[in-house]
């Protein structure tokens, strides 16, 4: 009996020195989306400045970012530059990164990070045309340079979807859109995903927060649709303003029921 004894202690022993470092796992800050998301936002935020891309100037601007425990950021530099224009393109797409801050035995530190912004005109090229960036007319009016992000409630006009077919709306878009996923149909699993965003002046999304999953595939479903849309940006004062947008996709089981896009027009938050 003593050697179950034993066996049994050290086998308590171990789980807790797992679970103790387990709950105290360290963790580098993270972007708002994940670096996946962060790396495709960069890819579809780029605008390739004209004269690096005559000359064929490309590769990696990498920049170093300081991120407080609070989540701000502040102390941007470039490790590795290109030219002054490819330099100030890397620096203002990595200004509207949010991040989540690095975590260190369970408590918030100011750590560095690294981001590498990769410039390549046949990618770029390539991007544009398969997201349909060029067949969107850009906003050519005013922009506010603060980099403040308002609440729909904010603004004179909140942002709104840009379809090229005038008689789209984002609840049709959705209707006829969303691939109601396999394991979720098999499984019977229907209710909403919750997401919000930043609508950037620019008309493109930024720094997503799954508010609310879906098991299933649902919630990769929901992301997978919202990335399709172009956004007209909200204005405030006669000037394009980064907004904060929240939003849910349905996904019903039901053969009388649609698909919705629910619009939450009074978030003041992420």
């Amino acid at each position: 009996m003593k050697w179950l004894k034993f066996l049994i202690l050290s086998f308590l022993a171990i789980f807790l020195l797992g679970f103790s470092t387990f709950a105290q796992m360290d963790t580098p800050p993270m972007p708002y989306g994940g670096s996946s998301w962060m790396k495709e936002f960069i890819c579809t935020e780029m605008n390739y400045p004209e004269e690096a891309m005559e000359k064929k100037v490309e590769g990696n601007v990498v920049m170093l970012i300081t991120v407080l425990q609070n989540g701000e950021t502040t102390n941007y530099r470039i490790l590795e530059g290109l030219t002054p224009e490819l330099d100030a393109e890397a620096l203002r797409i990595c200004k509207l990164l949010l991040f989540y801050p690095a975590v260190k035995s369970s408590n918030h530190i100011i750590e560095d990070v690294k981001i590498p912004v990769k410039f390549n005109i046949k990618k770029y090229k390539r991007n544009c045309k398969q997201k349909g960036l060029d067949t969107y007319e850009a906003y050519a009016g005013p922009i506010d340079s603060s980099l403040a992000v308002y609440p729909t409630k904010a603004l004179d006009q909140a942002p709104k979807p840009v379809f090229t077919d005038p008689k789209m709306d984002f609840g049709k878009f959705i209707t006829e859109n969303m691939k109601y996923p396999e394991l979720a149909y098999t499984q019977n699993i229907s209710g909403s995903v919750k997401l919000s965003f930043i609508v950037e002046t620019s008309g493109h999304i930024s720094n997503l927060v799954i508010d609310k999953p879906l098991g299933g595939g649902c919630t990769e479903e929901a992301i997978h649709l919202l990335k399709q849309v172009y956004w007209s940006p909200g204005i405030l004062k006669g000037k394009a303003v980064r907004t904060f947008l929240s939003a849910g996709i349905s996904f019903s089981l039901d053969s009388d029921s649609n698909h919705h896009y629910i619009p939450n027009n009074n978030n003041t938050t992420m």
